[in-house]
Formats: C-alpha cells, structure tokens, sequence
C-alpha cells in the first residue's frame, strides 16, 4: 500500500512538468529541484523560512556577496550592488557606492531611494519583517523611532550612507544591510504598508538578481527564467529553474532517480542510510554535502502561549518556564541514538548551544557535555517539584507532565528523531504526544506560541546571525519562537554587535555559550549535514555554508 501512494504522488507530480516519458528531451535548458514544501513568500519584506531567504537572493537586489573561506572559517564580503563601501573611524557611519548600470528587470534604474524606500518598510511594524530589528541601530528620534531623514542618506541615486547610534562592527552592518534585499519603490510606493503582507499574492515580484519568476502555483511549483537586464552579476546561465514541491520524501528520491528532477535538496536532503543504493544504481547523482549550517533542535515554549495570545500577559510556561525542567529534558534525550540510527555519526554531531561547530576558535570546551543521562534528568524534575503521580506520570499540584510536540511534516529526519524523543520522555513518566503539521501550519503556529515544545531547527550559517536568533523583546525575534528572555545575554549580543578588540570579543562570545548552555531554551540536539542530490548533467554547482543555492545563476548543463 506504502509504494502505491508513493507511485500515486509521483504519476500526479509528473502532471507538473511537461512531459513523463523523457525528462531530459524536454530539458535541455532547464533544471528541475525538488524541494518538500512551499515557500513562504517571495517579498524579502515578509520571508522568514531559510529556502525563500535563499531564492530571492536569486531574484532580488543586494549590497554584496558574501562567501565563505572555509580554510579561514569567515566570511567576506565581496560587491555586489554596491560596487564599494567604507567605514568611519567611530563605527557610526557606513557608505556604499552604488553601480550606476544595475535596473530592475521592468528596466526601471536601481538606485539609492529603492534601499532608503525598502528600509523604512523593514522597520514598520505593519510589515512584520523578522529582520525588522535590523534597523534599530540607526539614528533615533526623540521618541525613539528610526530618525530615517538623517540615518540613511541618499546623496545621488548611487551614494548610499547609513548612520547609526553607536559604534558597529563592520562585519555586523554588512551582514546585515546585505539581509535587507530591497524591494522596487515605484512597484510598492502605491502599496499601503499595512496591505503589504495581506495583498502579497497580488503583488508582482520584480527583481533585479540573475532570475525572475516566470511562475509560481502554490503548492506545486514555481519557475525561475534567467533575467536578461541583470547584472548582479549577470542573467543566469541557465534559461529555466523549476522547484517541484513534493512533501513525501519517497517522492523525491524516486524522481531525482528515474531523472524527472536534477536535483533534491532541503528538509534534509537525501537520507544518509540511502546513500550506499543511491551510489550503487545512480552513479550519474553526485552528493554535495551542506556542512555546519544547520541544526535541529527542540523548542521549549518558556511562557504561556495562551496567555500571552489573549492578553499579552507574559506567564511561565506550567512545564519549560523552569531552567531545571528545560535541563532535564536535555539530560533525558538520547541525542547520540538519533544520530547513529538515521545520520550516522559520520553526518552529525551533538551541540549545546545554537553555535556552529564551524566557529571552533571561540568554542566555549569548558562546558559540560549534558551526556544522556536519565536519572539526573529525573533529579532535576524532582528538585522542580515533579514527583511520579499513581500512574507513573510525573505530576506538580494535580497537573501531569503531559505535553504535545509539534514537528514538521515531510522531514524524515525530523519524524525520526521524534520518536525517540516520545520514548525517551515515556521512560523518565512524560507523556509526549506527538503532532506533524505542514510546514506553513507549522511555522506560522510558532509564531504565535501555539506550541509548548516544537522540534523545529535553523540554518545559522553567520555569526551575526547568531545575534539575532535571541533577545528578550521577543515578539520583534521571530527566531526566538521560545520567547526566552534574559537581560545578561541582551547585554552580551549589544557588545558582540559593536567594534571590539579580539580578545574582548572572544571573552563575550564564551560567556554567549555559557548562558545558552545553561539555561537550555532549546534542546540543542545536533548540528547535522544536509546531503544535497544533483544530477550531474549539472556543471558548476557549489554548496557551502552559506547556501545550497548559492551560485545557482553558474550553473550550467552538460
């Protein structure tokens, strides 16, 4: 029955693409990507999911390029729309000099008013951008709004200065204002902003990157052509770019194998334990490995949802408002059996903190380990008041420990990992029901704190970004779907944004890691890598941590 729904689900994707019978007749100019779910949107305004971040920097505008030595393990930045940029002595001030020959693909000319424009979009709360945040740090007014009329000037259509209200970091404005994709004012002047997000369907999406969108069938696909007036930094090689979504994971390796996609990438990628068949009859797939970017985690809900939802009334949550509880549930997972029994141990490895194994120089080692250990996650619960009720279910004032956790349908490795984490709970008296929600479902009720403990995970490829992920004014966070507060790690990301010598910096990262290990707003499970499938009729392809379509507009086809 299992391989009849499979077939099922591949005969009605076929329906999706032109033909059946001979893939690569129909294809020879075109590149086909299975992916698991539908983006969220293609607005960088109103993104939020990694997989939408990294096609519109296929479509849209931005200051630079980054790109990451993996020797040095950093990132720089190289030009992009800005073709050069310096800083002040004091850290407040930032200039970047447009190219003069950039337009949007309607023709119209990028300019220094379309970033301005985008920025003051960005900062409105009616967009609810999740880098809203971003822009906190330029000039204020009295009141405490942006001061845009003298923060961020626009001296001629290709001079673009930034002024910010203290001291930054270079490297934190770059990665930063290079987030900030602007939007095309004279397509979005006419636009509300209060009716940005909700008349998004509507809206024409017109970049100025390598591709623009030909297509987009919600739920089923959407098709990229190569922009022919883009020189950021040139129309991609490619004429055609399709993303075929297919929530089943059987789906997409059956037709990344029978050559009905050239490639299968996000929500995991290809399973590890397929490898070794995959290697054996599809000799013409090669595997590109995404290294250090992205770890899985559970969420632990430290507020109550409900009330906060009803009343903005900020309640602890009856089970993970306590670090002890939170501990504990660390100590009860057997995160080293989820990884040798779906990745392997060649593919993943345990982490603590949200910070990538990539970063190895200023790794916190003196850190304990949280080794799977039940009884002392059984001492914690004790110490918070959790004693075995008659049932064998641990109880505080009547209330069983009994919960529901959220993961995202689609993500086999996901699934996998739940299970365990359901048994493992089951063994120290916690009841854990598990729900699967689709991955729109699912995101958007992390936002609203609907869950008290969702298995969800991030792509935190930057330092920066890492700044970001936290803060206790959580509802401008987005990231920080745990709603975790804590005054000394806000201090601790406002000195990590600012110009600082080596081994202060170092210092304030460590102590970064120390607070996060120890209160476990997230059980930090595994950083793990995404094993991406690519045909190799496809030239050029480069994955690295910053991007599984990161020189996408390079590619070319055999």
């Amino acid at each position: 029955m299992q391989k009849i729904v499979v077939w099922l689900s591949f005969f009605f994707l076929c329906s999706t693409l032109p033909s059946c019978s001979s893939p690569q007749e129909y294809r020879s100019d075109h590149v086909t990507i299975g992916i698991d779910g539908d983006f969220d949107h293609l607005n960088p305004l109103l993104i939020q999911l990694s997989l939408s971040r990294e096609v519109c920097t296929l479509i849209f505008p931005s200051l630079t390029k980054p790109s990451y030595d993996q020797q040095k393990g950093s990132i720089e930045f190289k030009p992009n729309a800005a073709e050069s940029w310096e800083f002040s002595d004091d850290g407040k001030k930032a200039v970047f000099y447009l190219r003069k020959d950039a337009v949007w693909q309607d023709g119209e000319p990028l300019t220094s008013e379309d970033f301005k424009f985008s920025y003051q979009l960005y900062a409105n709360p009616e967009i609810a951008s999740t880098r809203q945040h971003y822009l906190n740090d330029l000039l204020v007014l009295d009141d405490g709004s942006i001061d845009f009329e003298n923060s961020v000037e626009t001296p001629d259509d290709h001079t673009l200065v930034l002024k910010f209200n203290k001291p930054m970091a270079p490297a934190i404005i770059l990665d930063h204002f290079n987030d900030l994709m602007p939007v095309a004012k004279h397509i979005f002047n006419s636009i509300p902003p209060e009716e940005i997000r909700m008349r998004a369907a509507e809206t024409p999406i017109v970049g100025a990157g390598p591709f623009k969108v030909k297509e987009w069938a919600r739920q089923q696909k959407l098709v990229l052509v190569s922009n022919e007036k883009s020189i950021l930094p040139h129309p991609a090689l490619i004429s055609t770019m399709s993303f075929i979504i297919a929530p089943e994971y059987t789906t997409r390796l059956a037709m990344l194998k029978s050559g009905q996609l050239d490639a299968l990438i996000s929500a995991g990628g290809i399973n590890p334990k397929d490898l070794p068949e995959l290697q054996k009859t599809n000799p013409e797939i090669m595997i590109k490995p995404v290294k250090n970017r992205y770890f899985d985690s559970i969420v632990w809900l430290t507020i109550d949802g409900e009330s906060y939802r009803k009343h903005e009334e900020i309640k602890p949550n009856l089970f993970f408002g306590d670090k002890k509880v939170r501990q504990a549930m660390t100590y009860a997972i057997d995160r080293q059996a989820i990884i040798d029994g779906f990745m392997g141990p060649k593919h993943a490895v345990v982490v603590n903190t949200s910070l990538s194994p990539a970063y190895e120089a200023i790794a916190n080692r003196s850190l304990d380990t949280y080794t799977y250990d039940p009884q002392k996650a059984q001492l914690l619960l004790k110490q918070a008041g959790w004693e075995p009720g008659p049932d064998g279910i641990m109880q505080k004032n009547g209330k069983k420990f009994s919960f529901t956790l959220a993961a995202q349908a689609g993500n086999p490795r996901r699934n996998y990992a739940a299970t365990i984490i359901q048994q493992n709970l089951r063994e120290i008296g916690i009841e854990c029901e598990l729900r699967i929600d689709e991955k729109l479902i699912f995101n958007k009720s992390q936002n609203e704190f609907r869950y008290d403990a969702a298995l969800s995970g991030l792509a935190a490829e930057t330092l920066p970004f890492q700044l970001i992920i936290w803060g206790s004014d959580f509802q401008n966070r987005p990231f920080n779907s745990s709603a975790f507060q804590h005054t000394k790690l806000d201090r601790v990301i406002s000195q990590l944004s600012t110009p600082l010598p080596e081994n202060e910096s170092l210092l304030l990262w460590q102590e970064y890691q120390k607070i996060l290990h120890e209160e476990q707003p997230r059980t930090f499970l595994y950083y793990y890598d995404e094993l991406e499938g690519f045909s190799k009729r496809i030239k050029n392809v480069e994955v690295n941590l910053l991007s599984t379509l990161y020189n996408a507009y390079e590619w070319e086809l055999n």
